[in-house]
């Protein structure tokens, strides 16, 4: 069961790790760690789960992960595979790798801001992501004090990052200190992979987790901020947005597929969560690709 806390043993003479994915031979797999995590995904596509968020992820994909924030990249690449082999730069850090009141000095306050930010989950639109990903990988070649100097470079430059976007919703929450916390990351990583399945039951976890259905739903609350119920309903319906955005599929098909059992119960959270219908939402979405498209093309003919 804690197999799903994730412990990267430190490297003689570093106080942070900065590497290559690949070169670890990492599993695709819902996990959390005490440390920070900043991930670049240079070129590829999959789906990126952080917290009780799920989207699609594409080229120069930067993501900010805080302290105990449970996540994973799965790439279409390597789907079913052992290891996920994808390129990925990620920095692990502590928070107090350079002593514990390093970010309380005026000079840092907005990075201590940052990290504060990033306990939900921070996301980096592409252009600029892409600069901090070139930042990232010159680490890579670096060694002494000019490695810290590049980290606490890139930290301050995502501070300035106007379009940064919360993942996590507001009210997630992650509980790692709970002598619980092992028996809820089971219960999280069975829902991350079977979301979809209309049949999955609160009381199925409960039994999964070796606790009856009260105290399954008071630790997970505790543990999420979320009960089980609202938390499953979200990742559905940040499945559902994406089928909607990605795929020409009927909105009752879209339904079934992300694993709501009623068309009306799906579009009742879909309105309730997003202040609009499935149907809305996509031909808003649609509306907005289409004249994006438009402009490109009068550009293109100027």
């Amino acid at each position: 069961m804690n197999a799903l806390i994730e412990k990267l043993p430190p490297q003689i003479f570093e106080s942070f790790r900065c590497f290559d994915r690949r070169e670890n031979r990492l599993p695709a797999r819902w996990h959390q760690h005490a440390e920070i995590e900043l991930t670049y995904v240079p070129a590829g596509s999959g789906e990126r789960l952080i917290g009780d968020h799920i989207t699609r992820y594409t080229d120069h994909d930067l993501v900010l992960v805080g302290e105990h924030l449970p996540h994973t990249w799965a790439s279409d690449d390597f789907r079913g595979e052992p290891c996920d082999m994808h390129e990925a730069i990620v920095l692990y850090f502590n928070h107090d790798f350079l002593g514990s009141q390093f970010f309380d000095i005026p000079e840092a306050v907005k990075i201590k801001e940052l990290l504060a930010r990033a306990k939900r989950g921070l996301w980096f639109p592409p252009e600029f992501a892409a600069t901090i990903g070139t930042k990232m990988k010159s680490i890579l070649a670096q060694s002494g004090m000019h490695r810290i100097a590049e980290l606490l470079h890139c930290l301050e430059m995502l501070c300035e990052c106007e379009d940064t976007v919360v993942l996590a919703s507001e009210g997630y929450q992650c509980g790692a200190n709970s002598r619980t916390a092992p028996k809820m990351s089971l219960a999280l990583q069975y829902i991350a992979e079977n979301f979809t399945d209309s049949q999955l039951q609160v009381n199925q976890l409960a039994e999964l987790a070796g606790m009856n259905n009260s105290a399954f739903a008071r630790s997970f609350r505790n543990t999420t901020g979320h009960t089980a119920t609202r938390y499953i309903n979200r990742l559905r319906m940040g499945f559902a947005r994406r089928l909607l955005l990605e795929q020409d599929l009927s909105i009752l098909n879209i339904c079934y597929q992300s694993g709501f059992a009623s068309v009306s119960h799906f579009n009742k959270l879909f309105k309730s969560e997003y202040k609009m219908s499935p149907r809305e939402f996509r031909e808003a979405h649609t509306l907005v690709h289409d004249s994006s498209r438009a402009v490109l093309a009068h550009d293109a003919k100027a």
